[in-house]
């Protein structure tokens, strides 16, 4: 019932009576995943799915929702788009955290754009407000004719407002400064002192709201975007001299950021919105250019592997050597030492490309360069030679496979079961990480005292008539005696804070266990695919490459056993991997936590780098211990430990021969995979060049900007359907070449059951028992 629940007897070829193995790991596996259904209810208790569809303001609260403030309901239904109200605070792209937003029902176009050259702007539509429940200078309350506590456009009725007092300096040094002419609102700066107290106040706040930074209203400066329920701005092409032309300064570091981020923004907007129409409207050139013509395209490799395999090895060997000859040659005729080798050197020389004297660069460089070539070529032409007669093995293990897989075309058909399974995991999991991450309660994150971030503000640029802004304040206050509800209020009114709904420890560790459930059964799949695979070629090897001995439907068979029998050895072998790939993803978020420390401790840097490589080597080297092991389950029938011990003793035993089939394997289906793409990218070309996507008058439905985005899709579609393919190939030959290794370690070296191409390889003949045909070999022994 365990892994190592007693020895195995030794039997050959494939096991008919089988047991259930490792049962205890196979309830594990389904115990753990009653915790994960256990954290997605979790998830959608404590989480709010709506916030991964409208995005948080400034104040913590949901756009597109209704929100509740001190028992005051802050109604955004109808307002599902985020708007940064000072568009300076965006001039810094990593203080874009930090920027005060507000909800709105729709984006600010150029129709509302108020032009810095053309500034005052006397168009309510032309300003945005915070929320009236939160209007600055404290006029909740005073504007009678605005009732809504979530109104955003209130500049034109701050006239009504009496204010407590007027402070005229910040207008007097913008009107200095800038040239402005605010009498176009009816304002007189010197009347300053007389206004407070009486409804013409306001106009003061009409005139304050000019200049970003001093509010209560701030002035659309530029027309926006709307992408994923976020309003970006697109700043104009002359933003820069408009600002310039107001504020008569020379402020290269608002001409530096305000170019960045206008090609950030203003760049990518339309060529996104033009790529996404793109696919959308050559999914035919993706269905037939990348989905079909992969299929057939993979199908047709593995045709020319079955019958070319031989040529096709022979001849990368062959160009390999000759490759690394000629570079060695090469190397040796620029640094001049081929020509002082005799006349043989000189006839060589003179058959290569012409090159200029070697002046400019040394001589000595290249000889070394031609020695290490001489060690490189002369090294891999002996093991060239030494792994002759493994290579023939190898040709012989890839023709065998292509047969096994011949004689059962629905084992094709099957990775689309675990790729099923393997969408399916990742929609589920990706939905309840998503509700999770939606989950955690407003917190305050005050700007770090080391950084510099503080928004460009022209109020600070006007008042001291200086290109940098004055020093930000960057302590977090104390907030010890302080309600949570001032605290956010504290927040939401500082240029240095922001608010985020962040996890607590629960969350946390909710997230890790989903998180490892993922690695655990991603790798469940992936094992269960192998087994399957393993045990229907198994079959036809242990057949001894007749299809008459085996059984009417393999494919079936070796799914059978492997749910009846098998699950808790994958359950355990998947448990393995998991948990490396988990301690390398702690490493990488120690790595990343610790970066700081690693630049001023070298140390501490090559420790981790030399962690981090040897938790990669030895996921890589369990991976395949444990893919042979699945490979021995399927055949063997026995735990997952007695399969793994004898896998690792085949493997050492074999070494050389594992390793020539697995690089003369792994590159020709490389080589596949890369000439399915290839062509499906061709086709797809072909395709998105006929009239139908380039004639926008006749097909407008259809008419492409561009057909790369169309093309680039066909490619990965194609390459994707080909690893699918190969990787039931990739599987059959594992599984050929195991077997093969198997029937020797158990026959002193002479396989019994091994088809007629690999006997021949090795120059055997097929054993004939007594009372049996040559031809016709009888069916595989049933052991109990």
């Amino acid at each position: 019932m365990g892994c190592c629940g007693g020895e195995e007897p030794e039997k050959q070829g494939m096991v008919e009576n089988r047991r259930c193995r490792d049962v205890l790991f196979l309830l594990l596996f389904v115990a753990y995943w009653v915790g994960m259904f256990i954290v997605c209810g979790i998830a959608f208790q404590s989480g709010d799915p709506n916030r991964l569809i409208y995005a948080i303001d400034s104040r913590g609260m949901l756009c597109g929702s209704v929100n509740t403030y001190e028992n005051t309901t802050i109604d955004l239904t109808d307002k599902p788009n985020l708007y940064y109200l000072n568009a300076l605070d965006l001039l810094k792209v990593s203080n874009l955290m930090y920027a005060k937003t507000i909800c709105v029902s729709s984006c600010p176009t150029v129709q509302e754009l108020c032009s810095i050259g053309q500034l005052p702007c006397t168009s309510n539509d032309q300003y945005m407000c915070p929320y009236y429940r939160f209007a600055e200078d404290n006029l909740y309350g005073k504007l009678s004719s605005v009732n809504s506590t979530a109104a955003v456009n209130y500049w034109d009725q701050l006239p009504t407002a009496q204010l407590d007092s007027c402070d005229g300096s910040f207008l007097q040094a913008a009107q200095s400064n800038a040239g402005l002419d605010l009498s176009a609102l009816g304002v007189n700066v010197s009347m300053c002192d007389v206004a407070a107290g009486s409804s013409i106040g306001g106009k003061y706040l009409q005139a304050q709201s000019q200049f970003p930074g001093k509010g209560p209203c701030y002035p659309v400066w530029a027309s926006t975007v709307p992408y994923f329920n976020r309003c970006f701005p697109k700043f104009p092409e002359n933003f820069t001299s408009s600002v310039y032309s107001m504020m008569d300064t020379t402020s290269g570091v608002l001409q530096s950021a305000t170019g960045t981020l206008k090609n950030a923004f203003s760049a990518t907007g339309p060529q996104f919105s033009q790529h996404v129409a793109d696919i959308s409207k050559g999914v035919l050139i993706i269905v037939i250019g990348g989905l079909a013509c992969g299929v057939l395209l993979s199908l047709f490799w593995m045709l020319v592997l079955r019958y070319f395999a031989g040529f096709m090895v022979w001849a990368t060997i062959a160009v390999v050597n000759a490759g690394l000859v000629g570079c060695t040659l090469f190397a040796y005729n620029t640094a001049g030492m081929l020509t002082q080798a005799g006349q043989w050197g000189a006839a060589i020389s003179a058959q290569l490309p012409p090159i200029s004297d070697p002046t400019g660069m040394t001589r000595e460089n290249w000889s070394y360069i031609a020695y290490a070539l001489t060690a490189v070529a002369a090294l891999v032409f002996l093991l060239t030679l030494v792994m002759l007669s493994r290579v023939k093995v190898a040709i012989a293990c890839i023709k065998v496979a292509s047969q096994a897989v011949s004689t059962m075309p629905s084992i094709m058909l099957f990775p689309l079961l675990p790729f099923i399974l393997e969408v399916g995991l990742i929609i589920y999991w990706v939905a309840v990480t998503a509700v999770l991450y939606s989950a955690g309660t407003p917190t305050d994150h005050w700007r770090p005292a080391t950084q510099d971030l503080q928004p460009l503000s022209l109020k600070e640029l006007m008042l001291t008539n200086s290109s940098q802004p004055a020093p930000p304040a960057t302590l977090k206050p104390d907030t010890t005696n302080m309600t949570r509800t001032e605290v956010m209020d504290l927040c939401a009114n500082s240029p240095d804070c922001y608010i985020s709904y962040d996890w607590d420890n629960r969350l946390m560790y909710a997230f890790i266990y989903h998180l490892f459930g993922l690695l655990w059964t991603n790798q469940f799949v992936v094992g269960f695919c192998s087994v399957v695979v393993a045990g229907a070629v198994a079959n036809y090897y242990w057949a001894r490459g007749d299809s008459r001995n085996q059984p009417t439907f393999p494919v079936l068979k070796a799914m059978r056993n492997t749910v009846i029998f098998h699950l808790g050895s994958i359950a355990l072998g998947a448990f393995i991997i998991a948990v490396i790939q988990f301690i390398q993803l702690v490493l990488e978020y120690v790595d990343k936590k610790t970066r700081n420390l690693q630049q001023q401790n070298k140390i501490a840097q090559w420790l981790m780098c030399i962690v981090k490589c040897l938790m990669w080597c030895l996921e890589k080297i369990v991976a395949f211990i444990n893919r042979n092991a699945f490979i021995l389950v399927a055949v063997k029938g026995g735990n997952y430990c007695s399969s793994a011990a004898r896998a690792v003793q085949l493997i050492v035993a074999n070494a050389l021969r594992l390793a020539a089939v697995n690089v003369v394997g792994d590159a020709l289906l490389f080589l596949g995979k890369l000439g399915v793409a290839a062509c499906c990218g061709v086709v797809a070309f072909a395709i998105s060049n006929l009239e139908y996507y380039n004639n926008q008058d006749k097909y407008p439905a259809t008419y492409l900007s561009s057909g790369i985005m169309p093309i680039a899709v066909a490619v990965l579609a194609g390459y994707i359907v080909a690893q699918i393919f190969f990787s039931v190939y990739e599987m059959a030959i594992d599984t050929v070449l195991l077997s093969f290794c198997e029937d020797c370690e158990s026959n002193n070296g002479h396989p019994k059951c091994a088809p007629p191409l690999l006997l021949e390889a090795l120059g055997e003949k097929a054993p004939v028992e007594a009372g049996q045909d040559a031809h016709h070999p009888q069916k595989p022994q049933r052991h109990r």
